[in-house]
């Protein structure tokens, strides 16, 4: 079988999309040999990163290359990518068309899988943007009815792909996602608090948030219980990473501003964590708070289990297969509930350290080699199908 992948965000291996395409490839022609792993990419794209091995890579172009990104996106998504599959097609060798992210061509002659991660902006109306994207989101929607299959990464986003799309439940298999082998516990915890006191002007305890700043990832509450626990006499830290991303006040809140309004300047630090340091703050933290309202899958808890660190999330949407019972829950928008959750963690040595070592054992249950094997059976289950069709 030949597998050609829509390789849009190989050369972005920060961001979301990309981490599960390099996590993907660097297992799958491992586990099948037998099949060819050909990888379509933009030529628009700065030079591509090197592939691993078994993995071939072929170059598209578009007509709005160097013009008008936006269109060279879509154009590669609906024409490119389809028409390269129809000429690799072969009748002595089937091909399945793999769309890793939500983008399958609307016209497609050979059998589609496509991943849904998640659908947060056709149930958050504020996320879906401008009139051309919500154009992008009703393209995509009628698409992704003609794939063959469909993977996601939760039974969570399963039941709200089949409830909002309407779509055969038989058709989607969820298959949950791993962390990174770089987030694994420190050999030297008092080095990594050292080195986070170095870099950061960090010390414990602190609690620490990481995994964006939008209005669904609900910092507000998390802020509004720091203040609670502030009032109670705790001296803790609560250190937020990253910014936002826009100043679009229906998609992200002013937390700067919120800070100031409950007195909290001088216990909130607001940092810029480099990829390099993502396993460091973890490793560091004395405990890991995360109180998103909605989540495909929910990849932060699991980087921090998977680096020791004791974790209180939300008890919404995907979190709980993520966290299983290796975490405190709390309901999203308990505000008195997640200052009581951080009063017990920060309060209690043996319960972090309980945390930390089930965290571990819920963190190990995830990898890519798994993840890999569970996509390469629905891929082949798409080639099943098409082949008992055609008979």
């Amino acid at each position: 079988m030949q597998i050609v992948i829509n390789g849009t965000f190989w050369n972005q291996p920060n961001v979301g999309s990309g981490q599960y395409l390099h996590g993907l490839l660097r297992w799958l022609p491992q586990l099948a040999p037998e099949h060819r792993v050909l990888l379509l990419r933009p030529a628009s794209a700065e030079a591509a990163l090197q592939l691993p091995p078994g993995v071939a890579s072929i170059a598209l172009h578009s007509p709005f290359d160097g013009r008008n990104p936006n269109l060279a996106k879509l154009w590669f998504e609906q024409r490119s990518v389809p028409r390269a599959a129809r000429r690799l097609a072969g009748y002595s060798q089937p091909t399945i068309l793999f769309v890793p992210y939500f983008a399958p061509p609307l016209h497609a002659t050979v059998p589609v899988v496509t991943t849904v991660g998640d659908i947060i902006p056709l149930r958050m109306p504020e996320y879906a943007g401008n009139v051309r994207v919500k154009a992008y989101l009703r393209l995509v929607q009628r698409a992704v009815r003609g794939s063959k299959q469909i993977l996601t990464f939760s039974a969570f986003s399963k039941r709200d792909i089949v409830d909002l799309l309407r779509l055969p439940a038989e058709k989607i298999t969820p298959v949950l996602l791993a962390a990174d082998e770089r987030y694994k516990p420190p050999a030297d915890r008092n080095a990594a608090l050292a080195e986070v006191a170095r870099r950061y002007g960090l010390h414990e305890p602190f609690v620490y948030y990481v995994g964006g700043l939008d209005r669904r990832k609900n910092v507000e509450v998390l802020l509004r219980a720091f203040a609670l626990l502030s009032a109670q006499g705790n001296r803790a830290q609560f250190v937020i990473a990253g910014r936002a991303l826009s100043a679009n006040r229906a998609v992200f809140s002013d937390l700067d501003a919120l800070i100031v309004q409950l007195g909290l300047a001088d216990r909130v630090r607001r940092i810029d964590v480099p990829f390099e340091d993502g396993p460091l703050l973890y490793q560091a933290c004395t405990v890991f708070a995360f109180p998103s309202r909605y989540e495909g899958f929910g990849l932060p808890p699991l980087e921090a289990m998977a680096c020791g660190a004791p974790a209180v999330v939300s008890d919404a949407t995907s979190l709980p297969e993520v966290v299983g019972a290796a975490a405190l829950r709390v309901a999203p928008d308990d505000i008195v509930g997640w200052a009581a959750a951080l009063n017990r963690l920060l309060g209690d040595p043996g319960l972090r350290q309980d945390l930390a070592r089930l965290g571990l054992a819920q963190a190990a249950q995830f990898s890519w080699r798994r993840v890999a094997i569970e996509t390469l059976a629905v891929i082949e289950r798409a080639a099943q199908l098409t082949r008992q069709k055609q008979h």
